[in-house]
């Protein structure tokens, strides 16, 4: 089941990437159900990987805190800057689509696996918490540098205050960073404390989880390459995906190589 979600994730970000770069039929539907796919791989990741019990905390975690930071932003502008969501991307709880706290763990779990490969540390109890926290947190944000320019151009969400960054406020930035060292950043430490025995299952190839954070990065790389008339924008946020997700997923895999 593990495989055949990332398989499908996979395929369905190769087609929506061709559909975009060469007009093909893109319903509407195909951004959600990638979305559910990836989270369903993740899920299905974390629970051999973590336990039952620390899959769980860490999703309810992602979940909780996401909303409650991007229902807070939406309210106030103060987290990640003024934006306000448009409705496509379906039903909206405290002024967030409910898509979107799925589409954090999505990625947040990833970016935690990835980190503790390159580190050589435990994603339940790693030696040195508040550095994988950090570092995660740093190649989660690096997902966002080509994500949300790309979405809000898409018109999934309005920025009420235009940003140096293809229109994002570099205040978006330092609320991902933030976001996410709260959620590693309580993820670890109670899993450090947590009573719940680590699981007895084989963890699942933690590889998985480093090519699904591939998958997302090179959603942006392939478009501008499969499109040589892409707009400037894409090229560069192909560009931007390549050397800030590209490098991590390489260490990862040459250290997988070497162990």
């Amino acid at each position: 089941m593990r495989r055949a979600l990332l398989a499908a994730f996979g395929g369905v970000t190769l087609y929506h990437v061709m559909a975009v770069a060469w007009g093909w039929p893109n319903p509407f539907w195909l951004m959600p159900l990638n979305t559910l796919l990836q989270w369903g791989f993740a899920l299905a990741h974390a629970l051999p990987t973590l336990g039952q019990s620390r899959a769980l905390l860490l999703l309810g975690l992602t979940f909780s805190i996401s909303l409650g930071m991007e229902a807070l932003g939406v309210a106030t502008g103060w987290i990640y800057g003024p934006y306000v969501y448009t409705g496509r991307l379906g039903p909206l709880l405290l002024g967030v689509p409910v898509l979107i706290p799925f589409a954090w763990f999505m990625m947040a779990y990833p970016a935690l696996i990835l980190t503790c490969q390159v580190l050589g540390e435990s994603p339940v109890a790693p030696r040195r918490p508040w550095g994988v926290a950090l570092l995660a947190a740093m190649w989660m944000t690096a997902w966002d540098l080509a994500m949300d320019p790309a979405m809000t151009r898409l018109g999934f969400w309005v920025w009420k205050t235009k940003g140096p960054y293809f229109g994002v406020p570099l205040q978006n930035f330092v609320g991902w960073m933030l976001t996410m060292l709260l959620i590693y950043g309580a993820y670890l430490w109670l899993s450090s404390r947590w009573t719940a025995p680590i699981s007895s299952r084989p963890e699942a190839p933690p590889l998985e989880a480093v090519l699904a954070y591939a998958i997302a990065g090179a959603a942006f790389v392939l478009h501008p390459l499969l499109n040589p008339r892409a707009d400037p924008m894409a090229q560069a946020l192909g560009l931007i995906a390549f050397f800030t997700m590209g490098p991590p997923v390489l260490i990862a895999i040459l250290r997988a190589r070497d162990g």
